[in-house]
């Protein structure tokens, strides 16, 4: 996958859309392949019949995150989807919290842009956070926030 370079946001106004959902839940799982952190997602559409045909979103996300692993040698990625495809910057490191010592909750915030030109069909770009864990690693998640703002183009 290809992913086009963002043009840079320079804005002086506000989002157009300000979108927020959280949790306080704790949630640990064994993931070694990237999966919806439960209940963060939220809905979004581009093109006809939506709020604008293309959008700059800029999401925030924030939790309480724990990496664990028997021998202390492990990392849980995170990052925000848009649709199908990872948010910028894309990497193959998306570390968020890593295994060390005696494992103790942390708090850990991350920024994803994705930006979509203007077209008219519409299109599902509903951001997800998707984690991901070392073999062998349990990631755990607990009071976190998403937060996406919208920029219509």
């Amino acid at each position: 996958m290809s992913t086009p370079p963002l043009t840079p946001l320079a804005t002086n106004r506000a989002p157009d859309d300000t979108v927020l959902v959280w949790d306080e839940t704790r949630w640990e799982a064994t993931v070694g392949t990237w999966t919806d952190l439960p209940g963060a997602t939220i809905d979004l559409k581009i093109g006809q019949g939506t709020a604008s045909y293309g959008a700059i979103f800029v999401a925030t996300f924030s939790a309480e995150a724990l990496a664990s692993h028997p021998n202390n040698n492990a990392v849980v990625s995170a990052t925000v989807f848009f649709g199908n495809d990872p948010a910028a910057p894309v990497s193959a490191n998306h570390r968020f919290v890593t295994a060390r010592g005696n494992p103790e909750w942390s708090s850990h915030t991350l920024i994803r842009v994705a930006e979509f030109q203007p077209a008219f069909p519409t299109r599902d770009v509903t951001a997800r956070v998707k984690v991901m864990a070392s073999t062998g690693a349990t990631a755990g998640f607990q009071n976190w926030l998403l937060r996406i703002d919208r920029y219509n183009l």
